[in-house]
């Protein structure tokens, strides 16, 4: 599809040394938000959750990467998948519920059953049928120091693209919340706020690791903060976060359960400039955009 216009005169901008002045069109137009689906959300990896969520087999549980619902299950031999959350007869979503235990997912449209590493056990077809066919369609899995990540792109990827190295406590950690936010900003605004969320909940000596456009990291030797970025619309972008303590530290060194310093910034920020925003971040943007 071609650039819309707003995102070629930032092309333009970038190739001059002049202040970067954006189109706002850049951060409220549907074809530009498009062309971000099609250019950027799909890019490996995003950091899902925590290996623990999984810890049994016929676990599975649900998250969100852009517009696409995604399942990462635990069949009965301790393998990982993860499926596109949509049925293969109508489109129709195949779970609804955000985690559980089974040993098949059932679509509650029409009836029809997978195994947990996606394939279509009920109705039974016909066997002139390609098999391949008969599944849910499957993204790249890999665990990392105990994070959990998908690949949800179309071709082949390789796991040596993520970012690292993490603390090695993070593999042997403990998730202690996990809370999900609404905000009406554009998920590019969010470039300048992630600092904001975790200066209150960690303390000294942190250090940040970005696992593709929507997900990062931010972490010290005894907690760490997961961030997903999901963007749904233009103006509306949703956050998952994710806190983990390493597996000694004591009760006494959690924030207290009413603490939500991410909502507390939220609720006093004001929607954020692109003016926050600087010739690194329109750069790589703009890399991921370009079409050459």
């Amino acid at each position: 599809m071609d650039l819309p216009a707003s995102v070629t005169a930032l092309g333009e901008q970038l190739g001059g040394t002049g202040e970067i002045v954006p189109d706002a069109a850049l951060f409220s137009e549907a074809a530009v938000f498009a062309a971000e689906r099609e250019r950027i959300f799909a890019q490996p990896w995003i950091a899902a959750d925590h290996v623990t969520r999984l810890a049994e087999n016929g676990r599975y549980f649900r998250f969100d990467a852009d517009s696409r619902s995604i399942i990462v299950t635990r069949d009965d031999e301790g393998r990982l998948h993860a499926l596109r959350n949509v049925c293969i007869h109508a489109g129709y979503p195949v779970c609804d519920a955000e985690e559980g235990a089974a040993e098949r997912l059932m679509c509650p449209y029409h009836g029809w059953e997978y195994a947990l590493d996606g394939r279509l056990v009920e109705p039974e077809l016909s066997s002139r049928i390609d098999p391949a066919r008969l599944r849910m369609t499957r993204y790249p899995v890999s665990v990392r120091d105990g994070l959990l990540f998908v690949a949800p792109s179309p071709g082949p990827v390789s796991d040596e693209s993520i970012a690292g190295p993490l603390p090695a406590w993070l593999a042997d950690g403990k998730v202690t919340k996990r809370a999900s936010y609404n905000t009406t900003w554009n998920w590019k605004l969010l470039g300048s706020r992630p600092p904001l969320f975790f200066a209150e909940s960690l303390n000294g000596q942190d250090s940040c690791l970005e696992f593709g456009p929507l997900s990062r990291i931010t972490i010290n030797s005894e907690r760490a903060l997961l961030l997903r970025v999901i963007p749904r619309f233009a103006e509306r972008t949703d956050l998952q976060v994710i806190e983990i303590a390493a597996p000694d530290t004591s009760p006494e060194m959690s924030p207290p359960v009413a603490s939500d310093p991410v909502a507390d910034v939220l609720g006093r920020a004001g929607v954020p400039s692109s003016s926050e925003l600087g010739r690194e971040f329109f750069s790589w943007y703009w890399s991921l955009m370009s079409p050459t």
